[in-house]
């Protein structure tokens, strides 16, 4: 099996713990399904803003597996010191979604695009509160690359998630239903270093754990409130 490298080239065969995960990514499944909701707004016949956004796991095996994630600048007006994954708005320069999501990670977090191998983007995901849809781009590196904040007005920090043992996506001491103002709102991961992750991305996460056979997090798990320093 092989992956995809940004230029379109081949290169070695990916760990077998990625191989589902990759598998879907190259057919452009869906990755996570959002059924219509009555408080959406009303479509209005404008084009949807594109974005993407890179899930970039680096490791060998499950044992070692971690994804890279980046606290938002705290002076930025949407969404700030909230967890994400890398990404952004496309450019009109940028070739695809792929482009998008591999430059962005660069500029956000020092990731050189030749040193990553890029599997495939999922199905885009329908944000309309945004006007937006959102491409998952899945790449992937047999060790953890060099990464920092490259502009700290819109990146606080990088963190490396561990995807299994202790302090990680899959560790049911940090797994949570998050509820804002008492309302449902999804998966939550309060991982160590106070890095609480919620809303859009835990729910790109959890289903990335369960495209590699880990478990989601259970409709029975305990809640935690949003933080409110975590929901501007």
């Amino acid at each position: 099996m092989t992956a995809l490298r940004p230029g379109g080239g081949r290169s070695a065969a990916l760990p077998g713990f990625l191989l589902p995960l990759a598998e879907r990514a190259r057919r452009g499944e869906v990755l996570v399904r959002r059924d219509a909701d009555p408080r959406d707004p009303p479509v209005d016949g404008a084009p949807a803003r594109r974005s993407a956004v890179l899930i970039h796991i680096a490791g060998t095996g499950l044992d070692d597996a971690q994804v890279v994630l980046e606290e938002r600048g705290h002076a930025l007006r949407s969404q700030p010191a909230q967890f994400s994954l890398p990404g952004g708005g496309a450019d009109p320069g940028d070739r695809d979604d792929v482009h998008t999501a591999l430059r962005e990670a660069q500029e956000e977090t020092g990731l050189v695009p030749q040193d990553v191998e890029v599997i495939g983007a999922f199905a885009p995901i329908p944000m309309p509160w945004r006007a937006q849809r959102v491409t998952p781009v899945l790449s992937w590196s047999p060790s953890v690359p060099e990464l920092g904040v490259q502009d700290p007005i819109e990146v606080e920090r990088v963190v490396w998630a561990p995807l299994t043992g202790a302090g990680s996506l899959a560790d049911p001491a940090h797994r949570w239903r998050g509820l804002l103002h008492g309302q449902g709102v999804g998966p939550v991961f309060d991982l160590p270093g106070d890095a609480f992750v919620w809303g859009f991305t835990a729910m790109i996460l959890e289903q990335m754990l369960v495209g590699l056979g880990l478990d989601p997090v259970p409709p029975g798990a305990a809640t935690r409130e949003i933080p409110p320093e975590r929901r501007r």
